[in-house]
């Protein structure tokens, strides 16, 4: 196969918005030599540069693939709508960000997929590729298209569209296909599938969905799969690492221009032992695995010294359960010759405590916010969901904050969660009130809390995933109510469009065939849905009338706990009966 000639994209660059974006050789970035990587990797996320730029995914996988193998790894990134069309108009295809070769010279093409508002994007860049978008159309002379990440732990719904899908953490088995690629003889016809069928009977966690056939009822219930090759696993085992071998990044690419979470992340842990019920993550990540102390505080200083960054953000499902975290972050500030800012993600109200809120303020920035993840706002609903804190817990947990000189309290709730009333949607906006109130003896009109409010999903792998998600009508009705009991000018609420959360349930829940749907919403012009001035439900509507899909059979429809689910064929370490248990707990707490 001939080899392309780099793409020259500066021609394009003065008829796009953020053009910055685009032109790779950012502080840090590696180019490895093309022709003697063993291995070409194009590392792609389906979203905008400035969100991709701050997943840490990315940016792990990045540097071990450079750093540590003897392969090549590019970054590619969504292009925005202007972008595109200009592609399109020119003929170019889309590239990798440093060797600036067209996506389709590479012999891997890797989707890291972290939530499934990014699907219609996965098919934008094949297309700007010039990949053929579905599995089956490619042959020898293709790339292989590769996915991972928590928003395909279902695989079903974007199945047709990767070759192959790695099920849990990628750590290990992305080098070991690489290497596995490495030796292949491409020059044998039909090598392509066999190395797929290779790779599905030797690569723990790495899913092969064309051996793989779904079965449907008569009635078009789904009915489970029927393996195609008897030499391939019945399930996909889940894979996890050991989070202190795999310690980095520790010197990650500065972006060249302005991104979501501008800062430096180095994570404290993964998984999280609250198990609540809602919560895909508290699953998938089992188990709980913290870092130890020393690699991360020499992660941080690696970081801080390769980036020169201000900022650095502990990342956990809940920071405030990792031991010694205040002297961790005083550890921080003490080995910092200059100015640093420590930040932590959404935490805990129950163990936040004062000499975490200490330290955090010694960053120097008085002021700043704390985000607190409360969910729910009756004791009922907190019992129902397994996360049981009391109102007067949070509003103790507020005002030491705000003492502490915190003046922004940022609060995550979700309605439509099982069981839930009117009443206890009306709940939110009155606690909010509440803290407010707490805030203003503290700071005056300085004051602010800013309300995050989520439609809940049902969720693949948690105890919720049998229960049907409300309707707009009903959620809407709930957030009319939340905002006439809100009355304080400095509190703000927001929420979530009702229509984006049924189409996201939808690709959570589904099966293959709503791929259908995912292909029909791209070719109406669908993609980043996850940006409110992008998404059109309008044109969601008729993708998903096209393919035939009944939504409510998917997504409003209490499902029987004992009855197939299209995820059954991933194995998460979780039982199911483990599951089915707790939701029976949560359905059977009483008013």
């Amino acid at each position: 196969m001939a080899v392309a000639a780099p793409v020259e994209i500066e021609p394009l660059l003065e008829q796009v918005v953020k053009p910055a974006q685009y032109l790779a050789g950012e502080h840090n970035a590696r180019n490895k030599d093309w022709g003697a990587a063993a291995a070409r990797l194009a590392l792609c996320f389906p979203d905008a540069y400035e969100i991709g730029m701050s997943n840490l995914a990315m940016s792990v996988l990045y540097e071990l693939v450079n750093d540590q193998t003897p392969h090549l790894c590019d970054r590619a990134f969504t292009p925005l709508p202007d972008m595109a069309d200009a592609l399109r108009a020119r003929g170019m295809p889309l590239w990798g960000w440093e060797s600036r070769r067209p996506l389709r010279e590479f012999d891997v093409v890797g989707f890291s997929m972290s939530y499934e508002s990014g699907n219609t994007n996965v098919l934008e860049m094949l297309d700007l590729a010039g990949i053929p978008l579905e599995s089956s159309a490619r042959g020898d002379d293709d790339p292989l298209v590769l996915a991972g990440g928590s928003a395909v732990s279902n695989p079903e719904p974007m199945a047709d569209f990767f070759d192959l899908i790695a099920v849990g953490e990628g750590e290990e088995v992305l080098p070991r296909l690489l290497d596995m690629f490495a030796q292949v003889d491409r020059s044998q016809p039909g090598w392509r599938t066999d190395f797929i069928a290779a790779c599905a009977r030797r690569l723990p966690g790495m899913y092969a969905p064309m051996f793989y056939r779904p079965r449907y009822g008569a009635d078009g219930a789904f009915l489970g799969h029927e393996r195609l090759r008897d030499d391939l696993p019945a399930r996909i085992q889940r894979q996890y690492v050991d989070i202190d071998q795999f310690s980095g990044p520790r010197r990650p690419v500065v972006p060249s221009t302005g991104v979501v979470h501008d800062r430096v992340a180095v994570e404290l842990d993964r998984g999280c032992a609250r198990a609540c019920r809602f919560c895909q993550a508290g699953y998938l990540y089992r188990p709980v695995r913290h870092r130890r102390k020393a690699l991360v505080e020499q992660a941080v200083a690696d970081c801080m010294t390769a980036t020169g960054q201000s900022e650095v953000s502990l990342l956990s499902l809940n920071a405030v359960d990792y031991q010694g975290l205040d002297g961790l972050i005083g550890d921080v500030y003490d080995a910092s010759e200059a100015y640093v800012r420590v930040s932590i993600p959404s935490t805990r109200v129950e163990t936040f405590n004062v000499e975490v809120a200490d330290a955090l303020q010694r960053g120097g920035k008085r002021g700043g916010s704390l985000t607190f993840a409360p969910e729910a706002a009756t004791a009922r609903m907190r019992k129902v969901i397994n996360k049981e804190i009391t109102d007067e817990a949070l509003l103790e947990t507020c005002g030491m904050a705000f003492a502490r000189g915190f003046r922004t309290i940022k609060l995550y709730f979700m309605i439509g969660q099982p069981t839930e009333t009117l009443a206890d949607a009306e709940a939110i906006a009155h606690l909010a009130n509440r803290v407010m109130a707490v805030g203003r003896r503290h700071h005056g009109n300085r004051a602010k809390v800013n309300v995050t409010v989520s439609t809940f999903i049902p969720k693949p792998f948690t105890p919720f995933q049998w229960h049907p998600q409300d309707r707009a009508d009903t959620i809407e009705a709930k957030q009319r109510a939340c905002f006439r009991i809100v009355r304080d000018r400095n509190i703000h609420l927001m929420w979530h469009d009702p229509a984006e959360s049924r189409v996201e349930a939808l690709l959570a829940l589904g099966d293959r065939r709503v791929g259908r749907a995912i292909k029909g919403a791209w070719e109406r012009g669908c993609r980043f849905d996850g940006w409110t001035e992008h998404f059109d439900p309008a044109r969601w509507r008729g993708a998903i009338e096209a393919a035939g899909l009944d939504v409510d059979a998917y997504i409003h429809r209490q499902r029987d706990p004992d009855e197939p689910l299209p995820w059954d064929l991933v194995d998460i370490f979780v039982s199911k009966r483990l599951l089915q248990r707790e939701y029976a707990r949560a359905l059977a707490v009483e008013a």
